[in-house]
């Protein structure tokens, strides 16, 4: 089957070409191609400044080599218990697991998922409950599943190991992931996070049924992504981010327009007039006469009487708790500093002074009589008596001290409220401007003495208080009386003046903005059908070999919309009229095959790293017609791809063996009690041709002369069959690239030994060796198996046809 093309054709080249052959301004193009890059670069551009103007394709990280499936291991986990392992042919191929529901076939394809991506799609909408079944019941411990990967032209295999612990739950797993590099945190240190997110080789029957369930964003966002169009989306977000602001002032600045005007015509007031008659309209509004107008002198500001009640609303004098807290600080310091009398301290200081040099004296002299009065004596009881003197002496004079400074503060800070405190000058008609004053004056008429002090501020300011709030009670009533509200109202049309000043250069940054975004639009419409274009026609073709006996034609799908309204269209006609969009018109096994048509071609993208695709339970509602077009669609996908298919259902397999499809391998999965999964091969092509030469060779209803050829010709596909096997599987361990093998082989098998000589010398050139080494190694049965092989096809081989197929059958064993 053809694959899809290449869609990665970097963004930035189209998205160039296409602004220079559609002769786009300058500086639309400036913004398209800042916004492709980074927040950064828009706001530089937004702003004159240089921009890096590097985009990145969204694919650019991703790992260039080729990545197999080579096994899939589970222990204690889901419906396996004791360990069990299924190995996948190392090259194309497809491998088909079949076993009744219950048989755990599907664990291993779960286990494959979890190991790789941490989650599983058809657990995501499951409840919490469901999910707490995920420890094998019989086997709980130890619990892990292991995944070997190999990487093309690597001998080293890459390993996913998923453990838990004892009691742990699934997000606690502990993750060991190996390859030729070393040991790694996780698979995205390998490149390989971002490529299992866009090409998701896992396939489930939730995920396709999430066609039915409506699900079209989420099926847009994946397409969306594989072609490399997720950066054309984050480029219109920033794009839209850059604008939001702009915008939002602008049609602010505009609301508030038409707000001012409706309440400058409330005011009765001829600068309100003539403002409101330059803000009314929608045309531009002349910003410098406004402006004039708001400075305009105020002609109330002449009026002594107004200018004097603007002060006193000013008044804010402090509370009367702060002041009467500060009058009982003063009092307590007054006392304290009463305590440690002035006198007496310097009395203190002198007698400490005598006796520090008294001290200093017995120090120095020893014991003996008082220098100063002749009488007393200088010994050890003296010293210590006179050492705690000299300490106590110490102690009340820095507490005297500390209180004469404490007193004096708030002396000061006293001193300092009642200077601050003012009375505005005016006229004085009114009476509670004068009873202010009076307060005031009454306050500044300080006593001598702190104490006293203290005693007058607590008994006067609140006196000071009282009238300070009446005074400022009656100034906001007369300034009531005489505003017309224009003061407030010119003060919210200064703001808007200052924020309208800045329109023009918003306007023509949004104007920019939109430009750029709608050519942007435009050009994104273009080059994403451009890119689904082989999706589209890759499905096309899957869907034509589905849909069998189905009367429903899809056409090519598309992706429309934006935003909250993106979906995938898929066009669909019945019986050759036109009937809308798929989804209305097709039965539930239609739905399945056209899930199976629009995700397949996603694992299968040509710039998909992994060269698996794993799908669980693929048949479901589906007729004979259409399993048999599954089976022809998946072993053409097994031509260039490993197809590992998990079903209960046995009719893909029964489809795959009658249509002869291929060289599929059939692994058998069976249950049984204690949860022991076992795995055994099914009819393998080798086993295949031998068993329809073994049946041919026995039927003596047909001449011999006429199955001696046709036996020998399957004795020959089952020799051959088994040397491919044996070269893919020597070569691949070496690290030998697949293309390379398969040349190879190609090659090779144009003659029995060259074939032979591959698989046993790994080297074609040596068929001249293979007879003697088949008699030294396997005898002669052996012998007479290859020669047969080589020279019945062409009528020679007639004798003892079930002979011939025993000995082919040992021969392909030991090739094997």
């Amino acid at each position: 089957m053809t694959q899809p093309a290449q869609t990665t054709a970097p963004l930035i080249e189209l998205i160039f070409d296409r602004l220079a052959t559609d002769d786009v301004p300058t500086g639309t193009a400036e913004l398209v191609l800042a916004a492709l890059t980074s927040e950064e670069d828009l706001t530089a551009a937004l702003a004159g400044a240089p921009t890096r103007l590097d985009p990145r394709s969204p694919t650019d990280d991703g790992p260039a080599e080729q990545i197999w499936l080579k096994s899939v291991t589970v222990a204690g986990f889901r419906g396996v218990g004791p360990e069990r392992t299924i190995q996948i042919g190392p090259g194309p191929g497809f491998t088909l697991v079949v076993g009744r529901n219950g048989s755990g076939k599907s664990s291993f394809a779960e286990a494959a998922e979890l190991a790789l991506t941490g989650d599983s799609a058809r657990w995501a909408d499951k409840t919490s409950v469901w999910r707490t079944g995920w420890r094998n019941l019989h086997n709980p411990d130890p619990c892990w599943v292991d995944v070997e990967l190999r990487v093309d032209g690597v001998a080293t295999p890459t390993r996913v190991h998923r453990a838990w612990p004892a009691g742990a739950e699934l997000a606690d797993a502990e993750v060991t992931v190996t390859s030729a590099r070393g040991r790694h945190a996780g698979l995205s240190d390998l490149g390989l996070a971002r490529p299992l997110e866009l090409y998701r080789p896992f396939l489930t029957a939730a995920e396709l049924g999430k066609l039915a369930a409506g699900t079209q964003s989420q099926l847009f966002d994946a397409l969306f992504a594989i072609l490399g169009l997720d950066a054309l989306s984050d480029a219109d977000q920033r794009l839209l981010r850059a604008a939001r602001p702009h915008d939002t002032t602008i049609k602010e600045v505009r609301a508030q327009r038409t707000a001012l005007v409706a309440t400058l015509d409330r005011i009765a007031d001829e600068r309100a007039r003539r403002t409101a008659a330059l803000l009314r309209g929608r045309g531009a509004v002349d910003l410098g006469a406004v402006t004039a107008i708001l400075d305009e002198p105020d002609e109330a500001t002449t009026n002594r009487e107004v200018l004097l009640c603007r002060e006193l609303v000013a008044l804010a004098p402090p509370p009367v708790d702060e002041v009467t807290r500060l009058a009982g600080q003063l009092r307590d310091a007054a006392t304290e500093a009463v305590r440690y009398d002035g006198g007496r301290s310097r009395a203190a200081l002198r007698s400490a002074e005598l006796l520090r040099l008294a001290l200093e004296h017995h120090e120095d002299e020893g014991d003996g009589s008082c220098p100063v009065c002749a009488t007393g004596t200088l010994d050890g009881g003296w010293r210590a008596a006179a050492a705690q003197s000299l300490t106590d002496l110490r102690q009340r004079s820095v507490a005297a001290q500390a209180a004469a400074n404490r007193l004096t503060a708030l002396l000061r800070q006293t001193h300092h409220l009642i200077d601050d405190l003012s009375v505005p000058e005016g006229p004085g008609s009114e009476p509670t401007v004068g009873a202010l004053s009076d307060a005031v004056a009454a306050l500044r008429r300080v006593p001598g003495e702190p104490a006293e002090l203290a005693d007058h501020l607590a008994a006067r300011y609140p006196a000071v208080v009282a009238a300070a709030d009446a005074a400022r009670a009656y100034a906001e009533g007369f300034l009531r009386q005489r505003d017309t509200g224009w003061r407030a109202a010119a003060a919210d049309v200064r703001e808007w003046v200052a924020t309208a000043g800045g329109l023009p250069v918003r306007e023509v940054t949004l104007a920019r903005l939109k430009a750029a975004r709608a050519w942007l639009k435009d050009a994104g419409a273009q080059i994403r059908n451009e890119r689904v274009a082989p999706f589209a026609e890759h499905s096309q073709r899957i869907w034509a070999q589905l849909r069998q006996e189905s009367n429903v034609e899809l056409g090519a799908m598309t992706l429309e919309g934006t935003n909250t309204r993106r979906r995938v269209v898929f066009p669909v006609s019945v019986d050759g009229a036109d009937n809308g969009t798929a989804l209305g018109v097709m039965s539930q096994g239609e739905m399945q095959a056209l899930g199976l048509a629009t995700f397949l071609p996603r694992g299968c993208a040509a710039e998909s790293p992994f060269r698996f695709i794993v799908v669980d339970d693929p048949v479901q509602s589906m007729d004979p017609s259409k399993v048999d077009g599954l089976a022809r669609v998946l072993a053409e996908l097994a031509e260039q791809r490993q197809v590992v298919v998990f079903t209960h259902d046995t009719r893909l397999p029964d489809a795959v063996t009658r249509l002869g499809l291929g060289d599929a391998r059939i692994v058998e999965v069976t249950r049984a009690e204690k949860s022991v999964v076992t795995l055994r091969p099914g009819s393998d092509p080798v086993t295949r041709y031998l068993d329809d030469a073994h049946a041919l060779a026995r039927n003596d209803e047909i001449p011999a002369e006429v199955r001696g050829p046709v036996v020998a010709e399957l004795c020959r596909s089952a020799l051959e069959a088994a040397c491919h096997r044996a070269v893919w599987r020597t070569r691949v361990a070496r690290g030998v690239p697949h293309s390379d093998i398969e040349a190879a082989i190609e090659d090779a098998s144009r003659r029995v030994a060259t074939i032979v000589a591959l698989a046993v010398f790994d080297d074609a050139e040596k068929g001249g060796d293979v007879l003697g080494w088949l008699g030294r190694r396997h005898g002669r049965r052996a012998v007479n198996a290859y020669q047969a092989c080589r020279e019945g096809v062409h009528g020679a081989y007639l004798a003892d046809l079930p002979g011939l197929v025993a000995d082919a059958r040992l021969l392909a064993a030991a090739l094997s």
